[in-house]
């Protein structure tokens, strides 16, 4: 049976067994997998304007986006002007099961 409308496909997927589990996990994963350039564009900002607000050039933004070596100060400082904060996760998996450990960088607060 064809579906009429996007409300009624959403429903339709929603009433299936697990449904709910089943896109908490697929978001979970894209969330998981998501970079710079796509965060950047979602948040619907500009190089230009993310460079601004940084005070560095254009050309640094794209460089960041682009590179696979970031220092972990300028992804601070990159998703902090992107109005959030930088969480560094450690993940162990021991095959059946998955265990995160916030990482904290910078010396111990006394």
């Amino acid at each position: 049976m064809p579906v009429e409308s996007y409300r009624a496909l959403h429903d339709e997927v929603l009433a299936c067994p697990r449904a709910e589990e089943r896109l908490a996990a697929l978001r979970g994963e894209t969330l998981a997998e998501i970079g710079l350039y796509a965060l950047r564009r979602i948040l619907d900002r500009s190089q230009a304007d993310l460079a601004a607000e940084l005070r560095i050039s254009q050309s640094a933004v794209s460089q960041m986006e682009e590179g696979d070596d970031v220092k972990v100060s300028t992804l601070r400082s990159c998703v902090h002007g992107l109005g959030a904060r930088l969480k560094i996760i450690a993940v162990f998996d021991d095959g059946d099961t998955e265990t995160a450990v916030p990482i904290r960088i910078g010396p111990d607060p006394t």
